[in-house]
């Protein structure tokens, strides 16, 4: 106890120690690096809908509504009501919200919000890509997770993949005709490859 009291330095010691060893910071992947993109300017103003303006889409849901919750998780977390579209059968079925925006709609796959289908041109990726985009512009943002392949009708289907291990069983998918997407969505895999005819 004598020696403890004797050195009074033991304690400043411990200080620049614990402060002078800086956390490793995350670096970012080298897949690309993707240059700022615009969005556009809205075409509506959507403010008092489920979805608005700045909501984001993802490979694993639209805001806080992910797949693989229940229709009324979904419903709560989006603060709205579903409409079921006239399709579909008792294991797969499509809903959008009351209160809109219209062409947004999601499939509900044995129970649980498993899709998104897009074609409003407002309602955009985190990357702010969306209907209208080219694909220069989608493969700029998404580098070389993003494969595409022609549909033989002069169309393209550009396909992300992401690189994030909990997220690799859900992709994007966007639908292209002249080079300017026309829909996309977003969904688990088995399902978002499906064709909507299929719901």
């Amino acid at each position: 106890t004598a020696e403890a009291t004797q050195t009074p330095d033991a304690t400043p010691t411990d200080v620049p120690i614990v402060t002078s060893t800086p956390l490793p910071t995350a670096t970012p992947l080298p897949t690309s690096t993707p240059v700022p993109l615009e969005a556009p300017t809205p075409s509506s103003v959507l403010l008092t809908t489920a979805f608005t303006n700045s909501s984001q889409v993802t490979t694993v849901g639209i805001d806080e509504v992910f797949f693989g919750m229940t229709p009324e998780e979904a419903a709560e977390a989006a603060s709205t009501d579903w409409v079921e579209l006239p399709s579909g059968n008792g294991q797969c079925y499509r809903v959008t919200p009351s209160n809109g925006p219209d062409r947004l709609e999601l499939w509900v796959v044995d129970g649980f919000i498993e899709r998104l289908d897009i074609e409003h041109p407002d309602i955009r990726t985190r990357s702010k890509l969306g209907v209208g985009n080219t694909i220069d512009e989608l493969r700029g943002q998404l580098g070389d997770r993003l494969t595409v392949e022609s549909t033989g009708d002069g169309g393209q289907v550009a396909t992300f993949t992401p690189s994030d291990a909990g997220d690799d069983e859900f992709r994007l998918i966007f639908e292209l005709e002249d080079d300017a997407v026309v829909r996309y969505r977003s969904g688990r895999v088995g399902i978002v490859q499906r064709a909507a005819e299929s719901c």
